[in-house]
């Protein structure tokens, strides 16, 4: 038996085999039903403790109630009508990636970084000579010029296609226990010219949202008498409001989000009310 042998889920009782089992802290193991219950984001599943798995599992229900019943979705940014990639709530300041099957939601203030990864290979003979001649020059100028069409993304190389676009973000502490998500903006089966555009122009839109979403939490918390705009119609902005209680409100919105500490937080309110 030995390496074969079916271990018991230390969290349902049920049989874990050798396919379907994750080790936890401690030697013991879950099963492949209990995973999947937890997000498919959670890395680091041998540190975690039976508790913690239970937490965790415990969260992303949670979470999927948020998504379906409270997740106001005021943007979204997609590839396409029929490949939507990320979800926003402006007014939370929260984020959630539309290509998982049951979408976890994140804060932006929760984002470390983030990178656009191309995939590259040198042109086939044949492809090259696809490119002599004026029509063929033409073509090869315009699918090559991605690169100052989207300002900031990466450029494919000389003599190169492009084969392969993913966004990776890279998430600092989180409920999730998430370290990163990749999201493939390419199909697998195809890069035509036009699916490379839409790619590029995706990627540049979520470069965009991202920063600004954080810039707008960077002003609030900083002070420095920026705001967090909350809206999405051509109303007023948080940063030409001057009714402390206003300013109050939407500093405990921070608060609640977790982009201000409590001690932030009272410091803020007694300045305001002069308290």
């Amino acid at each position: 038996m030995g390496l074969f042998e079916k271990k018991q889920c230390e969290l349902c009782g049920g049989k874990a085999g050798l396919l379907t089992r994750y080790k936890i802290q401690g030697g013991g193991y879950i099963c492949g039903d209990c995973k999947s219950k937890m997000s498919p984001n959670v890395e680091g599943i041998g540190d975690l403790s039976v508790e913690e798995v239970k937490d965790l599992i415990a969260y992303k229900e949670e979470n999927d109630r948020r998504f379906n019943e409270d997740f106001n979705m005021t943007r979204v940014i997609m590839i396409d009508d029929r490949h939507r990639i990320m979800g926003v709530s402006e007014g939370t300041g929260e984020f959630a990636i539309l290509t998982d099957n049951k979408p976890d939601i994140f804060r932006f203030d929760q984002i470390l970084s983030y990178n656009v990864d191309l995939s590259t290979s040198p042109l086939s003979e044949e492809e090259k000579k696809k490119t002599q001649g004026w029509a063929g020059l033409l073509d090869y100028l315009l699918s090559d010029d991605f690169g100052s069409k989207y300002p900031g993304l990466p450029r494919c190389p000389k003599d190169c296609k492009i084969t392969d676009m993913h966004f990776e973000i890279y998430l600092g502490d989180n409920d999730f226990h998430a370290e990163k998500m990749r999201i493939d903006l390419i199909p697998g089966w195809s890069s035509t010219e036009s699916e490379i555009d839409r790619a590029y122009s995706c990627a540049y839109e979520m470069v965009n949202c991202i920063n600004d979403q954080k810039n707008k939490l960077a002003n609030m918390s900083g002070g420095n008498g920026g705001g967090y705009d909350g809206s999405t119609g051509g109303g007023q902005t948080a940063a030409d409001n001057t009714n402390p209680i206003e300013q109050v409100k939407q500093l405990k919105e921070l608060l609640d989000m977790g982009a201000l500490t409590q001690e932030e937080f009272d410091a803020k309110k007694k300045e305001l009310l002069g308290l």
